[in-house]
């Protein structure tokens, strides 16, 4: 008897530690365009601009997995991670993010409490630190930059995936 009444705490432990653990999620919306980059060099020895900005935003919202996790913790706190993930990129080109605004909360009065991310950074192969918040937060939006770019890297196509991470704090 006093294996099962041991056997059961313990099951009733992990089951309540699995309801109330936070599963956070990521999801992007949009698509970074950058049209304004079809350059013309009119004169031999020009190059191309230093770097382009994306002229359309990128969304991304942090959310929590199901309805239990946003009434059982609400002010969850989290941070977001970022890197690439190179297919076919040249090492001169720099490829950089930032945040141009807060979004806001779902069906929730207030502002978002988010932080950090809103000067350009440096996206590398190794994730690194962007910005931080607290509770859901949808649609916020973010800008890209790609800077590097050259009339001696010769017309090719170049391909890199950007992964955001959410980690609970």
């Amino acid at each position: 008897m006093v294996m099962k009444t041991g056997q059961l705490f313990i099951l009733f432990v992990l089951f309540i530690n699995a309801v109330l653990a936070q599963d956070l999620k990521v999801a992007i919306e949009g698509n970074a365009t950058f049209n304004n980059a079809l350059y013309s060099i009119v004169e031999a020895g020009n190059d191309f601009n230093s770097s382009i900005e994306s002229e359309s935003s990128v969304f991304i919202s942090i959310l929590y997995s199901n309805f239990w996790d946003s009434k059982n913790n609400p002010n969850e706190k989290w941070r977001i991670n970022v890197h690439k993930s190179d297919l076919t990129w040249h090492p001169n080109l720099m490829l950089e993010t930032k945040r141009t605004g807060k979004g806001y909360k779902p069906a929730k009065r207030g502002s978002p409490n988010i932080h950090d991310g809103d000067n350009f950074q440096i996206i590398t192969n190794t994730p690194t630190y962007f910005f931080g918040g607290k509770d859901e937060i949808v649609y916020i939006p973010l800008d890209l930059k790609i800077s590097g770019m050259s009339v001696v890297m010769g017309a090719q196509e170049f391909e890199t995936n950007i992964v955001f991470t959410v980690y609970g704090d």
